[in-house]
C-alpha cells in the first residue's frame, strides 16, 4: 500500500507555523499595549504613554514626569513566540489606576484593566487566524 500526502512538505510546515505565531504575537502584542493606553483613565501624560512590553522580565522604564503625549513606545526588537512577553507599567501609581480607580471620570469603567487583560488570549487567537498558513 502507498499512501500519497499532497500539500505542504512537513519539513515547510513547522516554519510557516512559527512565522504565523510570531505576527500574532506581535499583534497581539501591539494591540493590547495601544489598548491598554487608550482606556487608561490618566490619558493624558505619563501613564498612558508608560505601557511598555518586555521580553522575559518587565520592561522597568518609566516616561518623564510631564510626558504629554499618551503614545506608549512600540518594543523595538523583534516579537518572536518564544521566552515570557510582559506588558508592564511602572508608574508609582500604576497599579492603584490599573485595580482600584474609581470610576468617576466619563471615561474610566472600574475594570478597565481587567477586561483588557482577560481579551489577550482573545486577541491572540483573531490575531493567528489572520495569518495562520
Amino acid at each position: 500500500m502507498t499512501v500519497k500526502i499532497i500539500g505542504v512538505p512537513f519539513d515547510q510546515i513547522v516554519p510557516e507555523i512559527q512565522e504565523a505565531l510570531d505576527t500574532a504575537l506581535a499583534g497581539t502584542l501591539n494591540l493590547q499595549q495601544g489598548s491598554l493606553a487608550k482606556a487608561n483613565p490618566k490619558d493624558t501624560g505619563r501613564m498612558a504613554a508608560s505601557w511598555t512590553v518586555g521580553k522575559n522580565t518587565p520592561d522597568r522604564s518609566v516616561k518623564p514626569e510631564g510626558q504629554q503625549s499618551p503614545e506608549p513606545t512600540p518594543y523595538s526588537g523583534k516579537i518572536t513566540f518564544e521566552g515570557d512577553w510582559y506588558i508592564s507599567n511602572n508608574v508609582p501609581y500604576a497599579q492603584y489606576i490599573a485595580l482600584n480607580y474609581p470610576p468617576t471620570a466619563t471615561k474610566a469603567q472600574k475594570d478597565w484593566y481587567t477586561s483588557i487583560a482577560n481579551q489577550t488570549g482573545v486577541v491572540f487567537t483573531r490575531q493567528f487566524n489572520k495569518v495562520k498558513p
